[in-house]
């Protein structure tokens, strides 16, 4: 009898902790839960800065030009490396100093390499032998990416993109007049026009040379979709830089202009012996108010659409010489974010 009192309270004792157990894992739980209710919030800085892009950009430029890590990579290159490499005591002078002999030394590299070069050949020091240069990056090209599908003649692609048949046969053949007569010329008939094959296209990538190192070419990729959503948004024809001229026109521009990009194709002239190919992008010219020159109040340079005249033309795609940002400001005009990065705004100023 008293053996089996004991095993029952034995029971009793371990359900009721298991039982205490399962009541505080509750309550941490619906803590926690209420913890996460309480905080879980999106008043917090990042989410804060997201308010302030616009006017930002508007009043100061591109936001990537204030970037912390130019003054976060100083401190490592020119202190962090040369306190690793000192006596840990005094080690003022002696970081200077290895800095100092950093930047001599590659500075006596980048001389000797460049005296070393002799008509595209590199003479071996105390050997007397010549061996080619090979240059770090080939100059890319311009290339059409993204095939549509259903676009074998210019009436198939003008229908995919929304756009008149009319208009795009005129400024086809305005491009065929400004183009030399050769065996590479498109037909200036627009009966043979309509029967050559024609491919459409979604991307445009563009090589961008650097600012400082002009052997090397950052890769823009411009795309235009016409009225087709692209992943899963609204259509996407972008801005960029088109090249009409000389430094002298369009004022600050240099000649250069912002249009968007509604269409990229290639025509094959199966017509000639030659079976050329071009590949041409059709532009819709963004009118530069006040002559292309900086608005005084604001410092930026306004465009908007064009009121007189057609805004449509085609050109090959060696004339987009890259991506442009524009902002929207007032009714059908846009400011020029000539802050986007280095090469754009050392172009215009």
């Amino acid at each position: 009898m008293a053996d089996q009192c004991a095993k029952e309270v034995r029971h009793r004792t371990v359900a009721n902790r298991r039982r205490l157990a399962d009541q505080e894992r509750v309550e941490r739980s619906a803590r926690r839960a209420d913890l996460i209710r309480r905080e879980n919030h999106f008043n917090f800085i990042k989410m804060q800065y997201l308010t302030h892009f616009a006017s930002h950009v508007r009043r100061f430029g591109s936001i990537s030009m204030y970037s912390t890590k130019i003054g976060e990579l100083a401190h490592k290159d020119q202190i962090k490396d040369g306190y690793r490499r000192s006596k840990k005591n005094e080690a003022t002078r002696q970081i200077l100093s290895h800095y100092g002999r950093q930047c001599v030394l590659g500075i006596r590299l980048q001389t000797i390499e460049a005296f070393s070069k002799v008509d595209g050949v590199i003479v071996v020091e105390d050997s007397g032998i010549e061996m080619p240069t090979i240059p770090s990056n080939c100059t890319p090209r311009w290339v059409l990416k993204g095939r549509m599908k259903n676009t074998s003649t210019l009436t198939e692609l003008c229908t995919a993109l929304d756009i008149h048949y009319s208009n795009m046969m005129e400024e086809i053949l305005r491009f065929i007049r400004q183009t030399a007569a050769d065996d590479r010329r498109l037909p200036a008939d627009p009966a043979e026009l309509r029967l050559l094959p024609v491919e459409g296209f979604a991307q445009l990538e563009i090589p961008v040379p650097d600012l400082q190192e002009t052997d090397r070419f950052q890769i823009n990729r411009a795309r235009c979709t016409g009225t087709k959503a692209f992943r899963n948004c609204g259509s996407r024809n972008d801005s960029v830089w088109i090249q009409t001229g000389g430094e002298a026109n369009y004022g600050d521009l240099r000649g250069g202009v912002v249009a968007r990009l509604p269409a990229l194709l290639k025509i094959r002239n199966i017509l000639s012996e030659a079976a050329a190919v071009h590949r041409l992008a059709l532009v819709r010219i963004l009118h530069p108010i006040n002559g292309g020159r900086f608005h005084i109040p604001s410092r930026h340079i306004q465009v908007g659409n064009r009121i007189n005249g057609p805004d449509m033309r085609i050109v090959s795609i060696g004339a987009v010489i890259g991506q442009a940002q524009v902002i929207p400001s007032g009714e059908k005009q846009w400011i020029v974010n000539h802050r986007i990065d280095l090469r754009t705004f050392n172009e215009i100023y």
